[in-house]
């Protein structure tokens, strides 16, 4: 898909203004140029996300359980018919849970009022991950880790941890956040990330931008007492911050993948990591940090393999003059080494500046995919029409997700092609195949992938995404029938949990 270019000059006008000079600049808007220009290639691997938020959506509350799990199903419906692969369901967004759980009370969000179970007692995280993956959608626990309380006017329910245990807790403007130096803060919030990787069949859990506040003029966050405590071998409380932060992350990457190694973890940070001016190693940028600001040491967790994933909130346009969305996605391309990269795309920002086709572009180019937020502004009346474009243009064939490497533990299953045939009766033909063998943990089947083309096709291109023709849970498809006259093949692939795609049948003849 081609661009229309009569937002070009206006652009680069822009581009040229928030850009100083030197050999940076000319890289930053040498790949701004071309994407803008560029025809859009669609990746066969790709990341397609959506942020699916709970808080502060007071309509759901308002709902019966029957329409709220039709609302639901309506909702990764139209996500899935988009070619949307992952949903981030925001399941505790202040110390909550929209699911049952042994440590949190239900959220006031899901019933209106903390505490109150939904009548009849139903688990909307559980539904959730059974409607995505009918749907060949992961679907990735979206949990806030330190915030307790978003707006301590709120009522709180007698099971809230800000109830049990005070001193756990610091108030901060309007909010009541865990102190994130305390060990004991540690260790509940693994317990209640491991509760849910255990009983759920969860893809992922997912952490955004929310560690240290963000600052509010003539706020202090008191910690004080806990740096006492516990910072004396630190240099600063700054450096003392930043690990209690990393010991959390370590933490939960070991909480998870001791449960299930598959299962990925995955934060999505404020845009900028640091500024160039504060460090050499930042970004040509003017804003909060990450790393200074928030104490979220990004680069030292994608360094020690703690992350699975990275979403960076790039939500500023090309030729913003505090943060330039290609400055940003060319910086975390060059600095993100282990961890997938994906960029966390504004809906309301990118289509205001008409820019969605070269953010689109460079995305392609230089990471594993876009995470769109919100998810709100995607179904129903979709803002400025960007589902249905979407769709036409940037997403319109099913895209696989980007592998991920197996644990050092793990070794490859070499499992054999099976034997798979075309079947026909009732005037119907239909294609079969093998139930799996015995599989490793993590190797499991998440779906299969059938691939129809021409007789002969090399397996690179069978696999190409234009031929898939369907998906499935099942070892049995029904194609179309075309009226007997297409000599076909089909070639049948699974998918297991890390990504990976196994041929397991390839060259089945048939007339469709």
């Amino acid at each position: 898909m081609r661009r229309p270019l009569f937002l070009l000059p206006l652009f680069l006008s822009l581009l040229l203004l928030s850009t100083g000079c030197g050999s940076r600049k000319s890289v930053v808007q040498k790949a701004a140029e071309k994407a803008y220009e560029a025809n859009y290639k669609v990746p066969r691997r790709e990341v397609r996300a959506v942020w699916f938020p709970t808080i502060y959506r007071s309509q759901y509350a308002r709902m019966t359980v029957a329409e709220l799990q039709s609302d639901l199903r309506q909702k990764v419906d139209r996500l899935a018919e988009l070619g949307v692969n992952v949903i981030y369901f925001q399941v505790r967004p202040e110390a909550d849970a929209w699911y049952y759980s042994p440590y949190e009370p239900w959220s006031r969000f899901l019933t209106g009022e903390q505490g109150r179970a939904p009548e009849p007692l139903w688990d909307p995280l559980a539904f959730m991950v059974k409607i995505c993956h009918e749907r060949f959608i992961e679907l990735h626990a979206w949990i806030n880790p330190y915030r307790a309380v978003a707006d301590v006017g709120s009522a709180v329910a007698p099971g809230h941890p800000s109830r049990k245990h005070p001193e756990w807790f610091v108030r901060y403007g309007k909010q009541l956040l865990f102190d994130p130096g305390l060990p004991e803060v540690r260790a509940y919030t693994c317990r209640v990330v491991r509760d849910i990787v255990t009983r759920y069949d969860v893809d992922g859990i997912h952490l955004d931008d929310y560690f240290y506040p963000y600052p509010i003029a003539g706020e202090t966050f008191d910690d004080d007492a806990t740096y006492r405590r516990y910072g004396a071998a630190f240099a600063s409380k700054g450096d003392w911050r930043r690990d209690n932060v990393t010991r959390l992350i370590r933490d939960l990457s070991r909480t998870i993948h001791s449960v299930k190694p598959y299962v990925q973890l995955g934060i999505s940070p404020f845009g900028i990591y640091r500024n160039e001016r504060t460090h050499p190693i930042g970004s040509r940028t003017a804003g909060l940090q990450n790393y200074d600001d928030l104490y979220a040491d990004l680069l030292l967790w994608d360094e020690e393999g703690l992350i699975d994933y990275v979403v960076p909130q790039i939500y500023w346009n090309m030729g913003n003059k505090v943060a330039d969305y290609t400055e940003l996605v060319l910086w975390w391309s060059r600095h993100i080494h282990h961890a997938q990269l994906v960029v966390g795309q504004h809906v309301r920002r990118t289509m205001d500046g008409g820019q969605l086709h070269p953010k689109l572009v460079l995305a392609a180019e230089h990471t594993a995919g876009n995470a769109i937020w919100p998810g709100d502004d995607l179904w129903g009346v979709s803002y400025r029409g960007i589902a249905d474009q979407l769709h036409r243009d940037y997403w319109p064939l099913p895209a696989l997700l980007p592998e991920r490497p197996y644990p050092a533990t793990m070794e490859p299953f070499p499992e054999p092609e099976r034997d798979a045939a075309v079947l026909r009766g009732s005037g119907r033909q239909e294609l079969v195949w093998m139930d799996d063998l015995p599989l490793p943990p993590g190797q499991e089947t998440a779906y299969y992938v059938v691939y129809c083309h021409k007789r002969g096709t090399s397996l690179r291109k069978a696999l190409d995404p234009e031929n898939i023709v369907g998906r499935t849970h099942d070892t049995r498809f029904r194609p179309l029938d075309l009226g007997g006259t297409f000599k076909v093949a089909f070639t049948i692939t699974r998918i297991d949990r890390f990504g990976h795609e196994h041929v397991i049948a390839r060259e089945i003849k048939a007339v469709l």
